[in-house]
């Protein structure tokens, strides 16, 4: 988790750290607009980031480099998705995941 991003809405009970089970893609350089909310990293190589917000004509977006099906056994990737969809409809996330499959339904 980048230090500046913690309080962002989407990182709300989002594990500070997280193991994901996918291959690490790079992603820079990134727009100058863009917020780094998660990095990722290998051994002996630089971090990148994983996720990260901008806005495009006035629209919200979220980006994940994650996805790997391993990815979708964590808690803190769902909700990490979960707080993003939500973000990007510019309203609250859930405060449970269980919340937020009712709603989908």
């Amino acid at each position: 988790m980048v230090p500046e991003a913690t309080e962002h809405p989407i990182l709300k009970g989002v594990e500070r750290e997280f193991v994901a089970g996918g291959s690490l893609y790079l992603n820079t350089p990134l727009p100058p607009s863009s917020t780094v909310l998660l990095l990722g990293s290998v051994t002996n190589e630089p971090s990148e980031p994983v996720a990260w917000t901008h806005s495009y004509k006035g629209a919200r977006v979220f980006y994940t480099s994650l996805g790997h099906p391993k990815d979708f056994e964590s808690p803190s990737f769902r909700r990490l998705l979960v707080n993003a969809i939500f973000w990007t409809l510019n309203r609250p996330a859930p405060q449970t995941l269980r919340a937020a499959e009712k709603k989908a339904k």
